[in-house]
């Protein structure tokens, strides 16, 4: 089932913000995860580099094949059991500052992009 309204998942998140850019809600089963990625990753984020925005959240599976994202993409939340991702930008500074002070917090996935940074919960341990 997927969440219609938006549910705050954080003191600054909702769950409207991860919804896909096609316009699909986020599995419902999949809020809790998302709130432990906005309370254990996004909320810090945001106190040292200020207001973060969500470029790419829940992508359903033909979404992220049409994106050309990974196969197995933890942005698509119904593929996994155990973890959710976000592409995300902050006000102030730049993606490797977002990198480091993520790193610092241990999410399972982090990437460094041009102008993003990536972070997902996964289990286990991803850099790029």
């Amino acid at each position: 089932m997927t969440v219609t309204v938006s549910v705050r998942l954080s003191p600054h998140f909702t769950s409207q913000e991860f919804a896909c850019h096609d316009g699909t809600p986020v599995p419902r089963g999949e809020l809790h995860q998302l709130e432990h990625l906005c309370r254990a990753y996004l909320e810090p984020l945001r106190r040292v580099w200020g207001p973060v925005r969500v470029l790419s959240g829940y992508r359903p599976r033909a979404y992220n094949a049409q994106v050309g994202g990974a196969p197995h993409s933890y942005h698509v939340y119904d593929e996994h059991h155990l973890g959710v991702a976000a592409d995300v930008a902050c006000a102030r500074g730049r993606p490797a500052d977002w990198y480091r002070t993520l790193a610092m917090l241990h999410p399972g996935g982090l990437g460094k992009y041009a102008d993003h940074v990536h972070v997902d919960s996964r289990p286990g341990l991803a850099r790029w």
